[in-house]
């Protein structure tokens, strides 16, 4: 590469536009020519800024920009050493073809959530990544965002996690920091394969501990049935015309979580009647009901439970666009229409509150046994106990029908391993 600088006694004014000041006297103090020392022929630049006792060092490369380092050093001769080897490693990688640019974070992170948007575009995993995105946008940027990445060490995270500690007003859950690791990991290996970052590069990473979770909130047996009677008579109430749709429509999409085991939120809502089928076992004749379902790791069927046909038969009912057909007409024309929507066409942003009402109303909002308020998560995380103590399916199927994995199930269930063997175990 040719020299770009014609004698190394160059004054610091002529390299103004890259250390970010303005060449006036006023100046002078920041960068000085005293505090600039040229390399390797005066192709590399060393330098400290006034603020800081580090040295740091510039150059350009092929694409005739000026790309600045730290050095990370104190002591002017392990400085020279350090940006003259940085040097030649980025120069001999680039005859290589292998790209080498250091980025800030925000810079990576903005990128990889471009990235991230087109696998929820494409249906890949969309709320586990939208889960990373929350993580980056709201955590991580607003933390590393001005870090070079290699600048990124350990008790740069220590800072970062008490930080993250103070924003979020507690310790989070171990589930919730698995997540911003996640996340984390992403934009790093984003940057690694963009050849922002060399794979080698030792970086630390997020620590994955947080508090321990409380035992779930669940409903027992006789619950389940006394909440699915009590529907019938809360579904018909309400003390304007929105509650009392709502709460019609809060009846099938609860007796749907309960006979499906699906996901409450996304997962449930975006349902459309296009989605459910009938299934046909070629053995016995039998048919059942099979809805496809794409949520947060990715897409599956699941069979429901056979009281699960009544809901949608209601739902069928209702809607305006679909009323008069049987449910058997709705299902063959595969209508690309929201299962879960009002009169008036509008889909409901959430149940929450709606089912909060229903848990006070029914006298059903604590848990006895843990003494924590019951959420629509609630029925399948039942679904799932029921499922596993009548031992009717094993675990790596009900691991599918739930769309989660034989480990998660293990990992919040133990303690019905034994049962759910004790038959087995006993003879």
């Amino acid at each position: 590469m040719k020299s770009h600088y014609t004698h190394p006694s160059k004054t610091v004014h002529q390299f103004a536009p890259f250390l970010n000041i303005t060449p006036t006297p006023r100046h002078s103090g920041k960068v000085s020519a005293s505090n600039t020392i040229y390399l390797q022929d005066g192709e590399v630049v060393l330098y400290k800024r006034k603020d800081s006792r580090i040295w740091q060092t510039c150059f350009k490369l092929s694409d005739h920009r000026w790309h600045r380092y730290s050095t990370k050093h104190l002591n002017l001769e392990y400085a020279k050493e350090s940006a003259s080897a940085l040097y030649d490693e980025i120069r001999f990688k680039e005859k290589l073809g292998i790209r080498h640019s250091s980025r800030k974070f925000s810079h990576v992170a903005k990128d990889c959530i471009a990235e991230l948007e087109q696998k929820i575009a494409a249906g890949i995993c969309p709320m586990t990544n939208h889960d990373y995105i929350r993580a980056i946008t709201l955590y991580l940027v607003p933390f590393f965002g001005n870090y070079q990445l290699e600048n990124i060490t350990a008790p740069v995270v220590a800072q970062y996690e008490a930080w993250r500690n103070l924003k979020m007003k507690r310790i989070p859950m171990s589930s919730t920091l698995m997540t911003h690791a996640s996340a984390y990991n992403k934009v790093i290996q984003h940057a690694v394969l963009k050849g922002w970052l060399n794979p080698s590069t030792l970086l630390a990473h997020l620590g994955r501990h947080g508090a321990k979770g409380k035992a779930r909130p669940g409903f027992t047996r006789e619950e389940i049935d006394y909440l699915l009677d009590f529907l019938k008579d809360y579904s018909q109430g309400g003390h304007s015309a929105l509650a009392k749709q709502m709460r019609l429509l809060a009846r099938d999409y609860v007796e749907l979580l309960i006979y499906t085991g699906i996901r409450s939120g996304k997962e449930c809502m975006n349902l459309k009647w296009q989605d459910v089928q009938w299934y046909v076992d070629t053995k016995t004749g039998k048919r059942y009901i099979r809805i496809w379902v794409n949520g947060k790791t990715g897409a599956r069927f699941l069979i429901a439970k056979n009281h699960s046909q009544a809901a949608l038969e209601r739902l069928c009912q209702r809607d305006a666009a679909l009323k008069g057909k049987p449910l058997e007409q709705v299902l063959n024309e595969r209508h690309n229409l929201p299962i879960f929507r009002l009169p008036s066409g509008k889909q409901p942003k959430s149940f929450r509150t709606t089912f909060k009402w229903l848990m006070l109303a029914s006298g059903l909002l604590k848990d006895k046994s843990t003494n924590q308020n019951r959420t629509l998560y609630s029925l399948r995380h039942t679904y799932a106990t029921i499922a596993l103590t009548d031992g009717a399916v094993d675990i790596h199927t009900l691991a599918r029908q739930m769309g989660t994995s034989v480990g998660m199930l293990e990992k919040h269930y133990s303690k019905l391993t034994a049962t759910l063997a004790a038959e087995k175990l006993a003879y």
